[in-house]
This record gives structure tokens, sequence and C-alpha cells, in this order.
């Protein structure tokens, strides 16, 4: 082989390492997500916080609140209930979310024989604590907001509002074709809020006997066909208990471009 020739073939060899390490090192890039995380709130015995994953153009995959085992223990006994304000992750992209609620409820809510039982209310807001605040008896029109209904493209298919609005979260819409509707006991199912006919959170709930047992489930979410803002939205929810870290996650995901 003449050194004309090597050169030639060392050249041709070199492009084609060089055009597969550029397609491998592509396909790496396109799969590559990042996750964010917030700071940590004390919670019970625990530790709980939310944690954000996005993918390479910054659309958010997956939001989840995650908590220590801990938390299921040394709960507060106050009646009605315990609220604990969870920020998100301060370093990722913005989102049609503003901050996550979580409502410890020792003796449950109404309706009685349904959620009368101690459980978690997990609220992903959509509106600031200081739009929450402001949706008190305060406002003249608190009772009105709080019935409007939503329009018929944003309401959920099969759910039914409350008739009455919650003090700083609004006409709660139930999924009338949950487990627990149906002659089974309340475990989780997805709730829905609605204040002055527009979406102000999305909210998994669950007992705290079904965290306690660990689950690892994943049910799609019921979603309307409009928003009140344009913005990526979950489909579906996970509840997953990691025995290796012995973490729990209540996670959003699935999201889509809607609005």
């Amino acid at each position: 082989m003449t050194a004309i020739t090597r050169r030639i073939s060392y050249g041709a060899i070199g492009t084609a390492v060089a055009t597969i390490l550029f397609s491998c090192s592509n396909d790496v890039t396109e799969s590559t997500t990042r996750d964010f995380t917030s700071a940590q709130i004390a919670v019970g015995a625990g530790l709980a916080w939310t944690e954000m994953t996005v993918d390479r153009s910054n659309s958010i995959q997956s939001m989840a609140l995650v908590f220590t085992e801990g938390t299921l223990s040394n709960l507060p006994t106050t009646l009605p209930g315990t609220e604990f304000i969870i920020p998100l992750p301060s370093q990722g992209p913005a989102s049609v979310f503003n901050h996550v609620g979580i409502n410890w409820q020792p003796q449950g809510h109404p309706p009685p024989m349904v959620y009368t039982v101690p459980h978690f209310d997990v609220h992903y807001y959509l509106v600031s604590i200081q739009e929450r605040d402001a949706m008190t008896p305060a406002d003249p029109q608190f009772g009105a907001k709080g019935a409007r209904a939503p329009s018929a493209a944003e309401a959920p298919p099969g759910y039914t509002g409350d008739p009455f609005a919650i003090p700083r979260m609004g006409a709660h819409y139930l999924d009338m074709q949950s487990h627990e509707f149906r002659g089974l006991p309340f475990t989780s199912t997805m709730v829905y809020g609605f204040y002055d006919g527009k979406m102000v959170f999305i909210e998994p709930m669950m007992t705290k006997a079904y965290l306690e047992s660990k689950p690892n489930d994943t049910m799609a979410i019921r979603v309307p066909s409009a928003y009140p803002k344009p913005g990526r939205y979950p489909t579906q929810y996970r509840v997953v208990h990691d025995a290796a870290t012995k973490r729990t996650r209540v996670e959003l995901s699935r999201f889509e471009n809607r609005g």
C-alpha cells in the first residue's frame, strides 16, 4: 500500500469513526434528562420535597412530591388538618404549577363514610400562594366564585363538584367513577379543584394506610379538553415506594402540551 493509499484509507476510517461517534453521542443527548430538586420541608418525623424532570429541550416530563418513610409517623393531630407548603425546584423551568400543598387530614373529611379516614391531600397548585390567600369569605364574592362551575371544555369528564368552596382551595371536583364511590374502600384517587370557574389545582389524594402498604401503582388521569392556560399537563400519576432509598414518590407524569 502506497503512502497516498494509506492516507486515503486512514482518512476514510477516521471519517467513519467520527460519524459513528457523533451518531452515538447524538443518541445519548436525545435521551438525556435533567432532574431538579427543591428545598426539603419537615413533615412528621421525616422530610418532603419536590422533584422535576425535564428533557433536553427543557420540556417537563414529570413532577413529583418525594418523602421519606419518617413522614408517616409523628404527624400532628390538630383538627381539621395541617398544611405543609412545598416549593417547586427553584432552578427548574417555569411550568403551569406554582407550588405543592400537602394537607394531612388525621380524621379525613366529607363525604362521610368515603373520605373520613386518615389521608393526605397532595395539591399541585396552578395559582400562587397570594392568590390562594385571597380565596376566603373576606371576599364578598367568595360564595359566588366558589359556586361558579368551569366550562364544559374545562370540566374533567365524569367529575362532580362539591356544592361549597373551601377557603384557600376552591370547590373540589370528585371522580364519581372512582372505586370509593363503587362500594370499595378509599385508597387513592384523583381530585380537581376550581374557583371562579378556573382550575386551581390537580390533587392526588391517598390514605395513610395505602402509603404504608408501600405501593407501586400507575393510574391514568381523565383530563379535560381545555385548560385555563397553555402549557404541559400530566395525563397519569404514579405512587411508588423505593425500598432501596425508603422514599415514596407521588408523581405526575406523561406530560402533554395543551392549551
